[in-house]
């Protein structure tokens, strides 16, 4: 039999149907902290903080779960792209930092259209229309209406849309077509992070570097010494569910010489027991092994 899982007193990564690519109703994360006795939640949405009204109302009605604001960014850096966890940003954002979740919501209409010429060029039939009805497989409609048609969750949807489609005809042949796709036409650049991160401090937020594995080639400290400085990082996301034990306990040995403070998160995507696309099934809320001591720092760092 397989061992219930053990449950962090936190949990500082969560994606919502305000997502592009994520279903969970905002509720859900707020009633699974109250079953679980979590001490605090961060719902980081991907390039925006559009579900702040809806977490408002609920919070209210949950005031032993201690939230804290914040988004989830993906930046254009020397190395690469990446994505950063950015905690403690303000409930009512400044207008320079609306302007660029604004900049964002654009990125993915653009990134939408990109993907629709694309399979023209491919000889396949994928109009706005068709990406529409996708989105509405699984976001509700007030996340459409605010973003526009975007581009679609790629894991899991797009996937399965391309098979069925005869675009493909295995999901093992999906990442080459992916590849020949992107070559089709020009796709939008993420923001670069010299714009990007400074806004973000202007406005109060501390930028963490998520799921670090694959940015830092597991412990290549230059290639950490490089995105900490770029960056201007303030915390490392030490605990996630790609990166291994040993790895968590680098990573925070090297938060602590730096003077950084350690995250951790589940980046959960998705109700397990409402889930008809079955989106992000393999994060689990609250399954990291982030230890509780770490928030405590990032609360007296607030």
């Amino acid at each position: 039999m397989k061992p219930p899982p053990k449950y962090a007193a936190y949990d500082l990564h969560l994606h919502t149907c305000w997502s592009y690519d994520a279903c969970a109703p905002v509720e859900y994360y707020f009633k699974k902290a109250r079953e679980l006795n979590l001490r605090a939640i961060a719902i980081t949405d991907h390039f925006t903080m559009d579900a702040i009204p809806e977490i408002q109302t609920i919070a209210a009605d949950y005031p032993e779960i201690k939230f804290i604001p914040g988004a989830e960014m993906t930046v254009a850096t020397s190395l690469g792209s990446c994505d950063v966890v950015c905690l403690g940003l303000p409930i009512d954002p400044p207008a320079e930092l609306e302007e660029l979740f604004e900049i964002y919501r654009e990125w993915q209409r653009a990134t939408g259209s990109a993907y629709s010429a694309a399979m023209r060029r491919l000889g396949f039939a994928f109009p706005e229309s068709e990406r529409l009805r996708l989105l509405q497989q699984y976001r509700p409609p007030a996340t459409i209406e605010k973003h526009g048609i975007t581009h679609v969750q790629s894991g899991v949807v797009m996937k399965n849309y391309l098979l069925e489609q005869g675009c493909i005809k295995s999901l093992d042949e999906y990442p080459d077509f992916v590849t020949t796709l992107r070559q089709q036409v020009a796709f939008p650049d993420y923001p670069d992070a010299s714009e990007v991160i400074p806004v973000i401090k202007r406005a109060g937020g501390m930028v963490a570097i998520a799921h670090p594995t694959w940015y830092f080639q597991q412990n290549d400290v230059k290639r950490m010494d490089s995105f900490r400085e770029e960056l201007s990082l303030d915390g490392i996301e030490c605990a996630h569910d790609t990166i291994p034990k040993e790895l968590t306990t680098f990573y925070r040995e090297y938060c602590v010489k730096h003077k950084l403070f350690s995250t951790a998160g589940s980046d959960c995507h998705a109700d397990p027991d409402n889930n008809p696309c079955g989106i992000g099934t393999r994060h689990h809320f609250a399954c990291h092994c982030g230890a509780e001591e770490w928030l405590d720092e990032i609360l007296a760092r607030l």
